[in-house]
Formats: C-alpha cells, structure tokens, sequence
C-alpha cells in the first residue's frame, strides 16, 4: 500500500511539473488589436515537443495577419520558422501547432516566440 502512496504520489508532481511548464506562456501582447500567446509542452504526445499558438483578433474589423515563428534553442541560436499569412474576422480566433522539429538538431527548445505584422483587412 505504501508503494501504491508513492506511485501515485509521483505521477501527480509530474502531473503538476508538467502543466506548470505547458501554462509558460510568453506572448508579445497585444498588437493593434491582436493578441498572440504561445505555449509550449515538453511533454506533448509520445512525448514530442509541441508548441500552440493562438491569435485572437479583438477588433471589430477583419485582419489581415502575417507572422513567423521565432525558435530559441539551447546554446542560444535562434532559428526562424515560417507562418503562412491568414485573415481573421472580428472577434475570431486563430489557433495553430507546431511540433517539435529538426530546428534545433538533438538540442533542446528553449523558447518560441512570434513577430507578427497586421494590417486592416478592408483598408486596400
């Protein structure tokens, strides 16, 4: 029973490890009415790194987005992705994942943050 109390002991504080690093968000804010939060889970499904993206467009007017993804690895180089160019309408949200990729070879992620440039979508 003690080992039971143990067991169940340690799959709880990886549990909480590991929600505690997925909630690490670091988002720029927002920008002209956009806002970006990206989170990272190291513990993603089999156990790859997954990243998620949201954009939320709290504007009353359609947007016209175009963004890159900008990884940190360790050891401190940074490499940059691509983000195909999207549009959102009023209020709409915009969710994308990337997985974990050759980016940064055997190293670690360390950080993904996201350069973004909006414009409004009905001003050309």
């Amino acid at each position: 029973m003690k080992k039971l109390g143990c067991l169940v002991g340690l799959f709880v504080s990886m549990f909480v490890v590991s929600a505690a690093v997925a909630a690490d968000r670091n988002g720029p804010g927002a920008r002209e009415g956009v806002d970006v939060v990206v989170t990272i889970d190291p513990l993603g499904p089999n156990n790859q790194i997954a990243a998620y993206v949201k954009f939320v467009n709290n504007n009353e007017y359609k947007v016209d987005i175009k963004w890159t993804p900008v990884i940190t690895c360790e050891g401190g180089d940074k490499r940059t992705g691509y983000g195909a160019d999207f549009s959102m309408n009023a209020g709409a949200s915009y969710e994308v994942t990337i997985w974990r990729s050759a980016a940064c070879g055997f190293r670690e992620m360390k950080n993904l943050r996201v350069e973004k440039e909006v414009k409004r979508a009905d001003l050309y």
